[in-house]
């Protein structure tokens, strides 16, 4: 019995269906008598003219409806979108001391991919906040060398990111430089240098 109630259920037809016998039925029903006799569908229309009425009224509405659930979607998940980005670009703005040190090293090495601990809290809290991604190398995996990892900066917080954002300026004076050098990452210490 389940079997043939799933049968009947027109939730779980593709609306494009919906569409083509809304568009095959208005043909028929809408069509000049001379073409409907050219490819033998005159006869059909008097014969059926009222279920055909039926079907192109239910597919219409069927098609408006889905149409209309999608439109709704659509605009929801650009607002779900645009909310996202603020909160991207106000996370952005308010990283601490740690966090830009992390972010410092993507400058510092001149790469866009670096080995690091994951299981860093900084590095692990950089993950959360999507800043970082690791990278995958064979399709949804990825490798890890003990608990480092290849990670780079988010491709949409890259897009925002500016220097002022991880604490230099546009020309870095010696000192500057130095505090730099000095206040990197402990797990930098690790790494030959």
């Amino acid at each position: 019995m389940e079997h043939l109630k799933n049968l009947f259920d027109l939730t779980k037809l593709p609306a494009k269906f919906f569409f083509l016998f809304a568009v095959l039925s208005g043909f028929i029903l809408f069509a000049n008598e001379r073409l409907l006799e050219r490819i033998h569908l005159d006869k059909l229309n008097d014969t059926y003219g009222w279920i055909v009425g039926l079907v192109f009224i239910a597919s219409s509405g069927l098609v408006i409806v889905n149409f209309t659930i999608w439109l709704f979607k659509y605009i929801r998940t650009q607002f779900k979108i645009r909310k996202i980005k603020k909160g991207f670009k106000e996370r952005l703005k308010n990283l601490d001391f740690h966090e830009k040190s992390v972010l410092r090293e993507f400058l510092i090495n001149q790469q866009t991919s670096i080995e690091m601990p994951i299981d860093d809290p900084v590095v692990s809290g950089l993950l959360k906040k999507r800043i970082l991604v690791i990278n995958k190398q064979f399709g949804n995996g990825f490798m890890m060398t003990g608990s480092y990892a290849s990670l780079s900066i988010n491709e949409h917080a890259e897009k925002h990111l500016n220097l002022t954002d991880l604490g230099l300026s546009e020309n870095p004076t010696e000192d500057e430089v130095m505090e730099v050098k000095q206040n990197r990452p402990r797990w930098v210490n690790k790494w030959n240098y």
